[in-house]
């Protein structure tokens, strides 16, 4: 069941990457060419405008990914955490059978007393 919740985290984040990532980067399927000094440089990782308010849709993107990926280890400890509980009960309870089981004692007559 953890790994399918892993497995569905992955997939919602790359569908808000896929959501979130420019169009431009995404339309040009080429490499950037090289331009007059022989820099290579890329659409994605430059923002040119000096718009800090720009890169606001990829810090969203990560803030949603770390709580969803804190909630699902939140999630995933608390299963495995009433696994245990429910291992200590049938422990506790063989432990109890046990005890209230009759134990074979000495014989009657055969304890070395005269």
């Amino acid at each position: 069941m953890a790994a399918r919740a892993v497995l569905a985290l992955a997939a919602l984040a790359l569908a808000l990457a896929a959501l979130v990532a420019p169009p431009a980067a995404l339309a040009s399927g080429a490499p950037d060419a090289p331009d007059a000094q022989g820099e290579v440089r890329l659409q994605a990782q430059v923002n040119e405008s000096g718009d800090p308010e720009a890169n606001l849709p990829f810090l969203f993107a990560v803030f949603i990914i770390t709580w969803a990926l804190f909630f699902a280890y939140v999630v995933y400890m608390t299963l495995k955490r009433r696994a245990m509980e429910r291992e200590i009960e049938v422990l506790r309870a063989s432990i109890a059978e046990r005890d209230a089981a009759p134990s074979p004692g000495p014989k009657a007559g055969g304890d070395g007393q005269t």
